[in-house]
């Protein structure tokens, strides 16, 4: 397979429906869906205007809390990446 320019590759991402919660190290917290889910990463669907780069956590059922970081948002959805250490790296 010959990679694209500008193609970056990832994990195959499953198809959910997992209600979950976010939390900002300010204290809010948010409930929200995610909608596809890997090792690696999420898509979080909801109404909040999530920013490029802003870290934080998801208590996602069954893994508890992961430390994440968007790597793109837009109306109504984004996408997290689970950073090193997260339990959902070590399942």
């Amino acid at each position: 397979m010959q990679r694209m320019h500008g193609w970056v590759g990832r994990k195959d991402r499953h198809a959910v429906a997992i209600e979950a919660v976010v939390h900002w190290d300010d204290g809010r917290t948010r409930s929200v869906k995610l909608s596809n889910f890997s090792k690696e990463g999420c898509r979080i669907e909801s109404d909040i205007d999530f920013r490029i780069g802003e870290r934080l956590e998801i208590d996602v059922p069954r893994f508890g809390q992961v430390k994440a970081q968007v790597r793109w948002a837009f109306a109504g959805s984004a996408g997290a990446k689970f950073l090193a250490g997260s339990e959902v790296e070590q399942r």
